[in-house]
């Protein structure tokens, strides 16, 4: 599906990852997807590279001293990461309202099994008029997806998509594009090692390495439940059980990141613990909604 949406102009970052076009799979509401020019400038090799896309894992030479980087005082415990320090991001906007998410719903489920990736749902709300109201629908999943537009000259937003990275769009059912998708960001995408801490009074730390980022990057902190199925009684998906994955329950800005190395507590929402979720993630955005550079994943229970 896709919907219009009246965005500003903004200016593009000048770090940014160019926008990749999206296919022609999804469900359509008023008017096709502007489709922008695939082509751009390689911004660094990654300092942490995860598993290859292809599974095999990989050493890198990268000239980085790694005793550089930001290491865990001795007052703190490290938290386990459930992905690799450095996982490559994918962002799904999906509905239960919408006749073309399920496809997707079912390739990010796939995703999940791979270590070197953070595979996220988020459900956006602007297709509960239609006659289903989805559960995990949150407006602040909408306005995120349409930042993301704002700041890749998109007029448009639409369901299924795929955020990689932070800046490459696709049509999230489009197993074949997601795939060069994952490649082009993995080979072009600069990221960086964070760690989580837990300190002896309770209190949870993300310590961030120095490192010449040139944007500074907004720190979010999310929680998210691993699966859920929901039984549609209304709406396209009428009769269907959906499954979903990663879904995200809740997103919060816990502080900014300049390029010095920085530690950030992430004081997680009251609301946000109170719905028990499975898991949380940390993104950090260059600006606000820009190229993903750094980004964790973590059970709930290791944490709090």
């Amino acid at each position: 599906m896709k919907i219009g949406a009246t965005i500003f102009p903004a200016v593009l970052l000048a770090l940014s990852l160019v926008l990749g076009p999206a296919g022609a799979h999804a469900q359509s509401l008023d008017a096709e997807l502007d489709s922008a020019g695939g082509g751009g400038v390689r911004i660094g090799q990654s300092l942490v590279e995860p598993v290859a896309p292809d599974g095999a894992p990989g050493e890198v030479d990268t000239g980085v001293d790694t005793g550089a980087l930001a290491a865990p005082k001795q007052e703190y415990l490290p938290v386990i990461l459930s992905t690799v320090p450095a996982p490559m991001v994918v962002e799904l906007f999906t509905s239960e309202g919408c006749s073309s998410c399920p496809p997707a719903d079912a390739l990010l489920g796939e995703l999940t099994q791979r270590q070197y990736v953070l595979p996220l749902s988020f459900h956006v709300d602007y297709w509960d008029y239609i006659g289903w109201k989805d559960r995990f629908a949150d407006p602040l999943f909408t306005q995120r997806q349409r930042a993301y537009a704002e700041v890749q000259g998109s007029s448009m937003v639409y369901t299924p998509q795929m955020i990689i990275a932070g800046a490459i769009d696709v049509v999230g059912s489009d197993r074949q594009a997601v795939e060069r998708a994952l490649k082009r960001a993995y080979t072009r995408n600069t990221m960086y090692r964070i760690q989580v801490v837990r300190e002896k009074d309770g209190s949870v730390v993300a310590q961030f390495p120095e490192a010449p980022i040139g944007v500074p990057a907004t720190i979010w902190l999310l929680t998210y439940q691993k699966s859920a199925e929901s039984k549609v009684k209304a709406g396209e998906n009428a009769g269907r059980n959906l499954m979903t994955y990663n879904v995200v329950r809740s997103l919060q800005k816990v502080g900014m990141w300049y390029g010095p190395a920085t530690e950030i507590e992430l004081k997680l929402d009251p609301a946000a613990k109170a719905n028990s979720p499975d898991a949380c993630a940390i993104i950090a955005n260059q600006a606000e909604h820009g190229p993903i550079i750094a980004a964790a994943a973590f059970n709930f229970t290791k944490a709090w």
